[in-house]
């Protein structure tokens, strides 16, 4: 599949983020997203992918940063749902417990030393064993519930990085001082993020997630359009996708 034509007729978008609805709540979440936390070393969002079947929604779930615990690290909400991405000094709470990053339906106590989520035990979807409390592994094998057992499971959380760009003008007498912020409307997107990670895919499609698209250019009508990396996969936006 080719991607769309800068000054020709309108390219088939074949199902795929075909309106201008869709384009535009796909970009103003990642924009949101992007914007959360600007904290040297700490990004705001990850994609991960590699979760087991049996473990609900988990695989191609987002999860966006939310604050610090009182460690210093980072801790992450998912976009949908109740899920958290912590780190955990010692999720026992017996002070010579192993340090792990863990993701548990239960959100962390940020003012607590361990045993962030209260249980007095090591309960929780996935960990990993992690002194390094900067970020968690991109990568790695976790320990993993799944159909009621924990098993080793590869999981790769993919981060999810956008561009905002602030505009300030500057004149004299009087002095006034103008702050412009991308903009998302009906006609166009400018300053469009340089990259997109896509994540919620049915099963049919499963394979989408956690796909990253590049951007790529703009169409004859001003918006922006994708390339996944890797393969020919694309994200653009069709005024009238039947012709």
């Amino acid at each position: 599949k080719s991607p769309p034509a800068e000054s020709t007729n309108c390219h088939r978008a074949r199902g795929r983020f075909s309106t201008a609805r869709t384009m535009a709540r796909l970009l103003a979440g990642v924009v949101a997203a992007s914007v959360v936390s600007c904290s040297l070393g700490q990004p705001s969002m990850y994609t991960l992918t590699g979760g087991c079947y049996m473990e609900d929604g988990i695989d191609g779930m987002s999860f966006v940063k939310q604050g610090n615990t009182r460690s210093g690290a980072p801790y992450y909400k998912a976009m949908r749902g109740e899920k958290y991405l912590y780190h955990d000094p010692d999720c026992t709470g017996s002070t010579d417990g192993t340090p792990r990053w863990i993701i548990d339906v239960i959100k962390p106590d940020v003012t607590k030393d361990q045993d962030l989520d209260g249980d007095g035990m090591c309960n929780y979807i996935a960990g990993i064993e992690s002194k390094y409390t900067g970020h968690p592994p991109t990568r790695g094998d976790w320990t993993m519930m799944c159909a009621g057992n924990y098993q080793l499971q590869f999981l790769s959380l993919n981060e999810v990085t956008t561009t905002l760009t602030l505009t300030t003008t500057t004149t004299k007498a009087p002095t006034t001082v103008t702050t412009t912020v991308t903009s998302i409307n009906s006609t166009g997107v400018s300053n469009a993020p340089m990259s997109l990670t896509l994540s919620g895919a049915c099963v049919y499609k499963r394979a989408l997630n956690g796909l990253t698209y590049d951007l790529v250019g703009t169409s004859a009508d001003g918006w922006p359009f994708y390339k996944a990396k890797g393969v020919d996969e694309y994200i653009y936006h069709d005024a009238d996708c039947d012709g």
